[in-house]
């Protein structure tokens, strides 16, 4: 399926995905009592949101190729383009140059060029020297886009996944009031926070691996430990 037909996709409903048989299955495997209406619906919030934001940035890598792929060709005729005029057949190109201004009545290049004469600056050599300056700058300008639309290289954060786990843990840690931690050991987070996100997240993304939710879990933790109190301060 294209990115352009993905995108007119309808959003997966959530009330179906975390439907009321599914959460109270959740709170059962957990030891809790039935989630309360409160607590449902912030977790279908989470879902849809978690949709929405894989629309979001899960065409962003492709377009930035797609963007790439545009400038470096780009870059590419414009250098061929500067080579070409360098060919010796062109060397009076200057002198065309000149005449085709003449014949527009177009003003001189306003540009200092220093290595020429006065004598020089009357003719063509102004225009020369112009055309390859732009061509110069737009070859730099091809260099910026390339650098701008680059894929960032190393592990990407997954900031759909993120999302979704940090308001799995407001959901958790304030209308649950548990501790949400991570005790990863031999292929198990081991702590009911984990357990909860597991559950949750494995219904949102059926095909999530293990590792993923671990450490996208511990980044959200990182962030929570960053943001309680110093009990050394109170």
């Amino acid at each position: 399926m294209s990115e352009e037909a993905s995108e007119r996709q309808p959003l997966p409903e959530p009330e179906s995905i975390l439907s009321d048989s599914v959460l109270d299955d959740i709170a059962d495997q957990l030891g809790l009592e039935p989630f309360a209406e409160s607590v449902r619906n912030e977790l279908r919030i989470a879902a849809r949101r978690y949709f929405l934001d894989q629309k979001i940035f899960g065409p962003y890598e492709g377009e930035l190729k797609s963007v790439g792929a545009d400038y470096k060709a780009l870059k590419k005729k414009v250098s061929e383009f500067r080579a070409f005029l360098e060919l010796p057949e062109y060397s009076d190109l200057s002198s065309d140059l000149y005449l085709a201004a003449l014949h527009r009545n177009e003003a001189a290049p306003q540009a200092y060029f220093p290595e020429i004469t006065d004598f020089e600056r009357t003719r063509g050599e102004p225009y020369w020297l112009e055309l390859n300056r732009l061509l110069s700058l737009l070859e730099d300008a091809t260099d910026i886009a390339l650098d701008n639309s680059a894929v960032p290289k190393g592990r990407k954060p997954d900031y759909p996944l993120l999302g979704l786990i940090r308001r799995l843990a407001y959901v958790w840690t304030e209308l649950l009031k548990q501790k949400f931690s991570i005790d990863y050991h031999k292929g198990s987070g081991l702590t009911p926070a984990f357990q909860f996100v597991s559950l949750v997240v494995r219904r949102v993304i059926p095909d999530i691996r293990e590792t993923e939710i671990v450490t996208a879990m511990r980044t959200i933790v990182s962030e929570l430990n960053l943001k309680a109190p110093n009990p050394s301060q109170e």
